[in-house]
């Protein structure tokens, strides 16, 4: 049901009890009036009586307390009864002041004309007294105001009421509210498998639907893009393997033999020393140009991920001859410590070849950009072997925190390696200086611990 349609019903539903109500409370008050009315009429009679007892011989004390009573009842409406004697004195008691609505009272009655009815009576005795009806608008203001009093209270009841059932309609229309929020907080986290459930209001729905299909094709486009970073990783590996091959096979073979050359020429110019010099320098030069060959061969395809080795062993020793062929350089590299602890955990091959890339590109990072003097690389597993951990730490120059989001091409393929084996990637500012970076790969299907800040 659509949320402007839920509202209404409940609303018309509410105003409906509300009128019945209204009209319930306001048929008793004017039962109420109307008993009061005829209790007032009932009271003529008696008025009457007393009356006439004025013009019996006797003490006025009985007729004085009658009137008394039949004044303090508040019974006789519209009016009062005062009873003078011939010189004016009052001899019933005088109205007593109205305590109820008293400002409401006076302001009602304020600008009317009250006058007063004077009747002689003349006792059988020759007593003269005089009979006063005095105008009484009490009861008709007290009424008047119990009745505004009693709409007020009711529009205010209704307006509470609905205000209460427009207040509930809507939290419990828009209560999925948290749950869309909640996901597309996931989303922007990156957890595109979370799904929104149904909700009763149609418009909440259609928005959950539709996250729903946004989920979906994220999640297909991750997909799609992992799997093209997955195939130009592979070709870049493949590329490599055959740039490695063909250095090995051709340069590789051709600067032995100029050594075996040179060292030939060195033997047979003994006692020749301009000579002997040259074949020295053949001989030094082309040991140092195959030295450094086989240090490109290894950054091109380090020992240990050449094949489909897929344990402990192949991951952490090429990690060990990266560290060592960056300590043995000896051109003022900082100092490389490096942690290996998996815990027995199955690295599939094209995650540990990604792993080995990522540290010798954070590694190229540090000695060109960092200016640092240690670094140190830790690679974890947990007990069950269900994530894998990198962290490589420098205490160098750091980087602009600005700049963290987004950095140079080494931090471009970092991410791409990362998203491509549905990891996930933090860098951060190192305690007292340097940089931070941590990258955490997924080893089943179960969802990464979040990162700490």
């Amino acid at each position: 049901m659509q949320l402007v349609s839920r509202l209404l019903l409940r609303l018309m539903l509410v105003g409906m009890v509300a009128i019945s109500l209204s009209l319930i409370l306001t048929l008793l008050a004017a039962r109420r009036d109307i008993a009061d009315e005829l209790d007032s009429s009932q009271r003529i009679g008696p008025l009457i009586a007393v009356i006439s007892q004025l013009n019996e011989p006797g003490p006025l004390a009985a007729p004085v307390g009658a009137i008394d009573t039949l004044n303090a009842g508040g019974t006789l409406r519209h009016f009062r009864v005062a009873l003078l004697d011939a010189e004016g004195r009052r001899l019933t008691q005088p109205p007593a002041t109205a305590a109820d609505f008293g400002f409401l009272n006076r302001w009602l009655v304020r600008d009317l004309d009250l006058q007063t009815t004077t009747l002689p009576v003349l006792r059988s005795d020759g007593q003269r007294l005089s009979l006063v009806l005095e105008p009484n608008p009490r009861s008709e203001s007290g009424e008047a105001i119990t009745s505004a009093l009693l709409q007020f209270a009711l529009f205010g009841a209704v307006a509470v009421a609905l205000i209460t059932a427009l207040w509930f309609s809507v939290r419990q229309a828009l209560a999925p509210l948290s749950g869309i929020l909640a996901a597309i907080a996931r989303l922007e986290k990156g957890d595109y498998a979370v799904r929104i459930g149904r909700s009763n209001t149609r418009e909440l729905d259609q928005i959950g639907g539709a996250l729903n299909h946004l989920a979906e094709v994220l999640t297909a486009q991750i997909a799609a893009q992992r799997e093209l970073l997955h195939r130009l990783q592979d070709v870049q590996e493949d590329e490599r393997r055959k740039l490695a091959h063909e250095l090995h096979d051709e340069f590789g073979q051709l600067l032995t033999a100029i050594q075996v050359d040179a060292s030939y020429l060195l033997k047979q110019s003994a006692g020749q020393p301009s000579l002997e010099a040259c074949a020295r320098a053949m001989y030094e030069n082309s040991g140092a140009i195959l030295a450094q060959l086989r240090g490109l061969l290894a950054q091109l395809r380090p020992y240990g991920l050449q094949g489909g080795e897929e344990h402990e062993i192949a991951l952490g020793q090429a990690l060990h001859d990266l560290v060592s062929q960056r300590r043995a350089r000896g051109d003022g590299s900082p100092d490389c410590r490096l942690s290996v602890s998996l815990g027995g955990a199955t690295v599939p091959q094209r995650l540990a070849v990604a792993v080995y890339r990522i540290v010798q590109e954070a590694l190229t990072n540090v000695l060109r950009h960092a200016q640092a003097s240690r670094v140190e690389i830790s690679l974890t597993a947990d007990a069950s072997a269900s994530w894998l951990e990198l962290a490589v730490t420098d205490d160098g120059r750091g980087l602009d925190p600005a700049h963290l989001g987004s950095g140079g091409l080494g931090l471009a393929g970092i991410r791409e390696r990362v998203l491509a084996n549905r990891g996930e990637l933090q860098l951060g500012s190192a305690a007292p200086s340097g940089l931070t970076l941590v990258a955490r790969f997924p080893l089943t299907e179960a969802p990464l611990p979040a990162l700490a800040d």
